[in-house]
């Protein structure tokens, strides 16, 4: 009897250890999220104001010096660019999105592209998916946004230099059928 529960016993103990080992465990640390990331919370932050329509956040994340990057020249401006339905979208987030993060000069200056669904709908009633660009820059020691509008923008940022293959990050509630639709293309392709 003794033989055959020890028999059992090592059977079971060796079924325990068999199974640990079909468990992946991994003491490298969890990809981080955008939100995780100083200049793309930053970045994520800037998007959002833009898709709302929130020209006085947009206009207060913006460096104000003369020969800073802004989209608005003066805080009147920024608050006559305040869409009429402005106040339908103000509480409104970004939930769902990709964004390639694109580092331009390490600890210094930043691109993101964000590929998320609109706020507003088209004409046909959709909202559709849609990208923003954003430059991330550091200065006096402090981090700005500014929404790059074309190419020669993107140019006069980046300079004859190649980018390298981006970061991508995802809203953590996407699935993976998901991902594949909020990737955002290459921002060479622009």
């Amino acid at each position: 009897m003794k033989k055959i529960l020890a028999f059992i016993s090592i059977i079971l103990t060796v079924g325990v250890l068999a199974s640990c080992e079909n468990e992946k465990t991994s003491t490298e640390p969890k990809s981080k999220t955008c939100e995780q990331i100083e200049t793309c919370k930053l970045a994520l932050d800037y998007t959002t104001a833009v898709e709302k329509g929130a020209a006085l956040k947009v206009y207060k994340y913006e460096a104000k010096g003369e020969n800073d990057l802004h989209v608005y020249d003066s805080k009147k401006e920024a608050e006559e660019s305040i869409p009429s339905d402005y106040r339908k979208y103000k509480n409104n987030k970004i939930e769902d999105y990709g964004v390639a993060e694109y580092t331009i000069q390490r600890k210094q200056s930043y691109l993101y592209k964000f590929k998320y669904n609109a706020f507003r709908k088209n004409e046909d009633g959709v909202r559709e998916l849609t990208t923003l660009i954003v430059h991330v820059y550091k200065e006096g020691g402090k981090y700005y946004p500014i929404e790059v509008f074309d190419y020669p923008e993107l140019k006069e940022i980046k300079g004859d230099k190649e980018l390298d293959l981006p970061q991508i990050y995802y809203s953590s509630n996407l699935t993976s059928k998901e991902k594949v639709k909020f990737k955002p293309k290459s921002i060479e392709g622009e």
